[in-house]
């Protein structure tokens, strides 16, 4: 079966949450942070609030500047490389913006890769905005840019789905996913949900583990809930588009 890899930015391909970093130096994080979390806002809100109120004298160059001094997992080129040796395709779904993600693969020599993202814009006043081009009114996590879609979007029917991801934004995508590696927030809520996976700390244990995993590809399956939730997700998407007003 073709098999088709996904990865994470935030926290995953880089070591730190750029955008979580971004916005604590150049815009007001908290309480807008916390609030989301709280529940007592939306995604979509808090990404509107802390987008609006980066400081007018910075600019995308700045962004550009401060994105490139984020410290990358070292074995993330390596990991593409394999990964296209081995006829796999790999595409980068994050819930933050293309204003730091682009430069940071172009460094590099990366920027070739499939990403889906959020925009990060300026208004006519001058003002930053963000744009949501991978949103998704069936989906409802908490990731603006609907990592689930993206990835079912991308995929025929047989294909395995392979998830790397670090955080809460990830959940979705990974319950929809047959090999998931995981660590941290992720990890914690497999963890919980008992839901199989691969811990990892750096690109080197996901690479480790997929030659394995590649050694005997003909072991590699479905994962049968994984199955059941991708199914639910097409009809639901089907059904929204077959009853547009």
């Amino acid at each position: 079966m073709p098999i088709s890899v996904f990865s994470d930015f935030d926290g995953t391909i880089v070591k730190k949450d750029i955008g979580d970093e971004l916005f604590k130096e150049y815009s007001v994080y908290e309480p807008y942070h916390s609030l989301l979390y709280d529940g007592k806002l939306t995604i979509y809100q808090y990404w509107h609030i802390v987008c609006r109120k980066i400081n007018s004298n910075i600019s995308f160059s700045d962004i550009r500047e401060f994105a490139l001094s984020a410290e990358i997992d070292s074995y993330f080129v390596r990991f593409v490389g394999y990964c296209k040796d081995n006829g796999l395709p790999l595409s980068i779904v994050s819930d933050g913006f293309d204003a730091y993600i682009f430069p940071i693969l172009e460094k590099l020599g990366l920027a070739d890769l499939p990403v889906f993202c959020n925009k990060l814009l300026i208004n006519r006043n001058g003002v930053y905005e963000p744009e949501f081009p991978f949103a998704s009114e069936s989906c409802e996590c908490m990731c603006a840019s609907c990592k689930r879609n993206s990835v079912l979007s991308s995929v025929g029917n047989d294909e395995i789905i392979i998830y790397i991801g670090d955080g809460i934004s990830d959940v979705c995508v990974a319950e929809h996913s047959d090999i998931i590696f995981a660590k941290k927030k992720l990890a914690a809520y497999c963890n919980e949900k008992r839901i199989p996976h691969y811990p990892f700390s750096t690109f080197f244990d996901v690479l480790r583990i997929m030659q394995k995993l590649l050694a005997e590809r003909n072991r590699i399956k479905h994962r049968h809930q994984a199955q059941l939730l991708r199914k639910k997700s097409y009809e639901m998407e089907w059904y929204k588009e077959d009853h547009i007003i």
